[in-house]
């Protein structure tokens, strides 16, 4: 599929088949995402990738349904989603039926080599960030155009020492992400967006 179709098309994934993701389709998903914007050319992002160690993935697996059931339990507000919805969300997370995939990888901020001067750190971290985002989203899209479906994980980072036990990053690197990467089980429609109207402005 071309970049467009895929931006449109792509959708999270949360149920995959046990199916595991060739090498090179993995080092193909790996290179998109170094191939990201990246601010200054800094390319600060370090990526661990779970692949072959079944014992590993199982406990990484077991931490992100924590996470996952922690976020639902602790961090959402009243409302944001409905009661039942909620409690079919938490009885499948309880059961282990979501989020169990062949790949995982960790995206890490990688900052032990700072590029700008001491007031600007704050500055360069941002900066940081947003480029690794960039390498994420290329991997999501680059695995979608493989047919290989994907799901970004934001709350590992209710719990990063948690990770980091397991994970054991390079001293320095910080948690942004764990995305999740197999073949779709199921494939959901794309959810609907806010109107351009509503989120964009020209002038």
């Amino acid at each position: 599929m071309d970049a467009y179709e895929a931006i449109v098309s792509r959708v999270s994934i949360r149920r995959f088949k046990p199916d595991p993701i060739p090498d090179d389709v993995i080092k193909k998903i790996l290179e998109a995402g170094i191939r990201a914007p990246s601010a200054g050319n800094g390319q600060q992002w370090y990526f661990i990738v779970v692949k072959d160690n079944e014992e590993l993935k199982a406990k990484l697996h077991e931490l992100i349904l924590k996470a996952h059931i922690k976020y639902a339990e602790e961090v959402m507000r009243e409302g944001t989603m409905p009661e039942e919805v909620k409690r079919r969300w938490l009885e499948a997370l309880r059961k282990g039926e979501m989020y169990k995939a062949p790949l995982y990888i960790a995206a890490y901020l990688d900052l032990r080599r700072s590029q700008y001067k001491k007031e600007y750190e704050e500055l360069e971290r941002v900066w940081a960030i947003q480029s690794l985002s960039a390498a994420i989203e290329n991997m999501i899209l680059a695995a979608w155009a493989e047919g290989i479906g994907s799901v970004w994980l934001g709350d590992p980072l209710l719990m990063p020492d948690e990770f980091n036990a397991l994970l054991k990053p390079p001293e320095g690197c910080e948690l942004q992400a764990i995305v999740a990467f197999g073949y779709p089980a199921r494939t959901p429609k794309p959810r609907p967006r806010k109107p351009l109207e509503e989120v964009s402005k020209w002038l």
